[in-house]
């Protein structure tokens, strides 16, 4: 092929414009801080740009997610700390109510108090995101969890009632990971509480070993029916026994000590379980005699027997009910006696073997247990609105002790739940940003411009296409001997 001055000059000026599209692909990169701008640039280095770009953005959006999810779960671990911290308050209240130094001037500002607890409680039930969602309603978060569905005369709650539902809201944090947010209010102020059935009282009756079918509260009713006493002391039952005394137990479980000081059984003193000894003499038909666990027996000194001195083995029969008497079991302190519910067939299953005195135990069954209720009912008890005696308030009020001490007991089991899934979130954060911070500097390093490579090479290329310029002015330059023909 003739290489002839036309061929030069297009090759020079080929050349020339190769090395201007180095020199404005080399600004671009200067300019824009990367290396690879278009496809062309690196094909395969594109490809891993956009993998990196893909991955860097999927993380920034589990980051969100995580934060998101995080403020919810650290919004309910501190509303369910604050419900236990007034439980335990409302607590201290009750005890307060129920101590023997309490006076009765004082109970209504002692169910003041309660009732203020009631208004905090709902206050952190009904706890709002700052975006308005309430976190105790489940998925059903855009109105409040839990209303008053009743009020009493003096314009006081007297039910309130749940309103969420019982789905968990799930938040994806991550590839195949979830969390539970926003979880039913109606499982951690409303808790299915399981176990034996608590009694409170002082009856010595206990949970027996069967399982119990009654659900809520309930009362059983332990109930004397008659006493009898064994030996020749010559001792009786009084008058008013079969309806007064409380006395239960087996031959001997119960002891009356008699002492004669006349020695003809006129006159000396007896005492029941170590308690008080009280003078009797020969005239008593009726004699009072308590114990001191508040145990009574009404007995007949008439005919003691002269120069008695000594133990007499009291054996207390009575009978169980819980539906309020309408049926009723014979007491025959057995490690388990199934007690049936006339009304509703539910049944209660008694340890009997360590009854000693008649009364009433208050019962709380396992299942479902109410807050509110709950507190609502130890209100009005401390108040007693309802006119209960002295014991039976006493009694009452122990009740819905136990019942407030296993809520706040079983408020550990969700705020645990909450809290181990808000540090896995920390965990999981922390290890999505440092995932980010890799990619990102990997990113980097396959895109970022290497200036001073750069800068080295444009220049090099500025001195070639400089040079370029000048080989090709010189090519076209035209002089006499381009006319000159031989």
């Amino acid at each position: 092929m003739r290489i002839t001055s036309e061929t030069q000059s297009q090759q020079t000026i080929l050349n020339v414009q190769l090395n201007y599209a180095k020199m404005t692909q080399l600004q671009t990169q200067i300019t824009s801080g990367n290396q690879i701008n278009a496809p062309s640039d690196n094909p395969v280095g594109m490809a891993q740009v956009l993998q990196y770009n893909t991955q860097n953005a999927q993380l920034t959006a589990d980051l969100a997610s995580i934060q998101s999810a995080s403020n919810v779960l650290q919004t309910s671990v501190t509303a369910i700390t604050n419900a236990q911290n007034e439980i335990t308050s409302v607590i201290n209240t009750a005890e307060t109510a129920n101590s023997a130094t309490n006076q009765a001037a004082s109970n209504s500002a002692l169910a003041a108090q309660v009732n203020s607890a009631i208004t905090q409680l709902m206050g952190i039930a009904n706890t709002q995101l700052s975006n308005g969602t309430y976190i105790f309603g489940g998925t059903a978060n855009q109105k409040p969890p839990f209303a008053i569905t009743g009020s009493d005369s003096s314009g006081q709650p007297s039910a309130i009632g749940y309103q969420g539902n019982q789905q968990s809201s799930q938040v994806i944090v991550g590839k195949s990971l979830t969390v539970n947010t926003l979880i039913p209010g109606s499982s951690v102020f409303q808790p299915n509480i399981s176990g034996p059935t608590v009694y409170s009282g002082s009856t010595g009756a206990a949970a027996g070993t069967g399982a119990d079918t009654a659900t809520g509260q309930g009362t059983l009713q332990v109930t004397h029916s008659l006493t009898t006493y064994t030996g020749t002391s010559g001792v009786a039952p009084g008058s008013s026994s079969s309806s007064s005394d409380t006395v239960i137990g087996p031959a001997g479980a119960n002891t009356l000590v008699i002492k004669d000081l006349s020695g003809t059984g006129a006159s000396g003193t007896v005492s029941l379980n170590g308690g008080s000894p009280v003078a009797f003499s020969s005239s008593n038909t009726n004699l009072k005699v308590t114990g001191p666990s508040g145990e009574v027996v009404y007995i007949d000194t008439s005919a003691i027997s002269p120069g008695f001195n000594g133990s007499v083995p009291i054996e207390g029969d009575g009978t169980l009910s819980v539906d309020g008497g309408a049926t009723t079991t014979p007491i025959n302190f057995s490690s388990n006696q199934a007690i049936t519910n006339g009304t509703t067939g539910a049944t209660t299953n008694v340890n009997s073997t360590n009854i000693r005195q008649a009364g009433n135990e208050q019962l709380n069954y396992p299942g479902q247990t109410d807050l509110f209720q709950a507190l609502i009912t130890l209100r009005d008890t401390i108040n007693n609105t309802q006119g209960l005696s002295a014991a039976d308030r006493t009694t009452a009020i122990n009740q819905q002790i136990a019942s407030l001490q296993q809520i706040n007991t079983s408020l550990a089991t969700p705020l645990g739940s909450q809290s181990t899934q808000a540090q896995f979130l920390s965990n999981l954060q922390t290890r999505t940003t440092n995932l980010q911070t890799n990619v990102q500097q990997a990113t980097s390093t396959l895109q970022s411009t290497d200036m001073a490579t750069v800068i080295v090479k444009l220049q090099q290329d500025q001195v070639l296409y400089q040079a370029g310029l000048q080989i090709a002015a010189g090519l076209n330059q035209l002089t006499l001997s381009n006319y000159i023909t031989v």
